[in-house]
């Protein structure tokens, strides 16, 4: 629930924050951006590898420590964000880059961690996705809160009541990231007796891996898809009025009723096969959603795509497991459990296109004529509205759909795939259990 509170508030407001309602300068803010890609790329590498290199016996865990005392951190930031430091260009610029760095590096630093800690825990892919099933069960108060938020930022006159939120908000998350490194347990079996490989090296081994690249390709450009999705929500408001802000916290709802059904129908049917499916219905809706609206009488179409678009996406549920097939994959091949390196060297490349999201969007609406500030647009902007909403996604998506399609794992190859991964998994834990107590520096009990 913190991941989505934190993650999805921030990226929901803070173009509108600093660029709409504070009015940075856009150029200001491409300058900002392009150095957040570069900062934020290069830490979310650094610290995927640093977790994997972590000395579990001296810290106790290798990436719990950072969920523990980094979730107090990221939630932090994410209060800071809220409070102008003043309003010339020069003073919210240096404000901004600071801030999206630092929010991002501890954003890094705890859910890099966390995804990592996913694909450790177990190796049956069953297991997976009820755990992710899960994770979006306990999602929901989250998506509560993202929706209260929301409203007080943009319903209020004054900051002060949603700085008092955002303050409740990073408590609450500082405590529940505090209690969850406390809470679960590790498995070191599974690297207490691996080769330390250099890094060169290991980065050779996963860059040539094809499972690696086309997952790579499907999560950086789901990722520009999604930063272009929540992080406009205030242009949207423009075109569909405040309604627009309830079918879309609708949708939210009924992707967790997508999920429910993923989830039923990967008992039977493949993961990738359903990630196609409902990625390729997603496309030809919004597609057809934009031509339709060309008819101004029919407007009521767009509640009708949130909806179903909201529960096609529910494949959104296999992001998790079927990145982990990446780190089994490697883990056979290669004899190394680096989940950190793997996810981090991903992380590089989605954070490239995470900054590429609000530098495209805000370049679209200023091409159409969009007024910073203003309450009130053009007909031109409004076009550029759907555009952005409609069309854009639907290239982005695409190309993301290019990438799931030639992922190799799946049919015959991802059952030997498990099979491997199960049998090196049991030598693993019976080498482990028969390591002497008395040898401390190789056991945790």
């Amino acid at each position: 629930m913190p991941n989505v509170v934190l993650a999805g508030l921030f990226s929901l407001l803070y173009v509108d924050f600093y660029w709409n309602k504070l009015s940075l300068n856009h150029w200001v803010f491409v300058g900002a951006q392009i150095l957040y890609a570069v900062v934020n790329s290069l830490n979310d590498f650094y610290f995927g590898t640093i977790s994997d290199k972590t000395n579990f016996q001296k810290w106790g865990s290798r990436r719990l420590i950072y969920i523990k005392w980094g979730g107090i951190l990221w939630g932090l930031f994410f209060f800071l964000a809220w409070i102008p430091w003043g309003n010339n260009d020069i003073v919210l610029f240096v404000q901004y880059l600071l801030i999206i760095c630092c929010f991002d590096t501890m954003l890094s630093l705890v859910w890099l961690v966390w995804l990592a800690l996913m694909a450790e825990l177990t190796d049956n892919l069953e297991e997976r996705n009820v755990m992710s099933l899960n994770n979006t069960y306990y999602s929901i108060p989250g998506y509560v809160l993202i929706g209260v938020g929301f409203l007080l930022f943009q319903n209020l006159d004054s900051l002060l009541i949603f700085q008092i939120f955002a303050g409740v908000c990073a408590i609450l998350s500082a405590v529940a990231y505090f209690y969850i490194g406390k809470s679960l347990k590790e498995r070191p079996e599974l690297y207490v007796k691996q080769e330390k490989i250099p890094l060169l090296k290991s980065l050779k081994e996963v860059l040539k891996s094809r499972s690696y690249v086309t997952m790579t390709i499907f999560r950086v450009f789901n990722q520009l898809s999604g930063a272009l999705s929540t992080s406009f929500a205030f242009a949207y408001l423009f075109w569909l009025g405040d309604g627009y802000f309830y079918i879309a916290f609708a949708g939210a709802g009924f992707g967790v009723i997508g999920a429910m059904i993923n989830k039923k129908l990967s008992e039977k049917i493949e993961m990738k096969k359903l990630v196609i499916w409902g990625r390729s219905l997603q496309i030809l809706i919004n597609i057809a959603t934009f031509f339709i609206l060309l008819v101004p009488d029919f407007k009521f179409v767009i509640w009708i795509n949130i909806v179903v678009t909201g529960i096609l996406g529910g494949y959104s549920l296999f992001d998790t497991p079927i990145m982990s097939l990446v780190v089994d994959e490697d883990e056979v091949i290669n004899r190394q459990r680096r989940e950190g390196l793997i996810l981090g060297t991903n992380a590089f490349f989605n954070k490239i296109a995470e900054s590429i999201a609000p530098i495209l969007g805000t370049s679209i609406l200023l091409i159409f004529g969009f007024k910073q500030g203003e309450l009130t647009q053009t007909p031109e902007a409004y076009f550029g509205i759907k555009i952005l909403f409609l069309i854009v996604p639907s290239i982005v998506n695409f190309i993301a759909l290019l990438g799931i399609l030639f992922f190799p794992l799946h049919g015959k190859k991802l059952e030997e795939l498990q099979e491997n991964l199960h049998s090196m998994h049991v030598i693993k834990e019976e080498e482990y259990n028969d390591i002497p107590r008395s040898e401390a520096k190789f056991r945790i009990d």
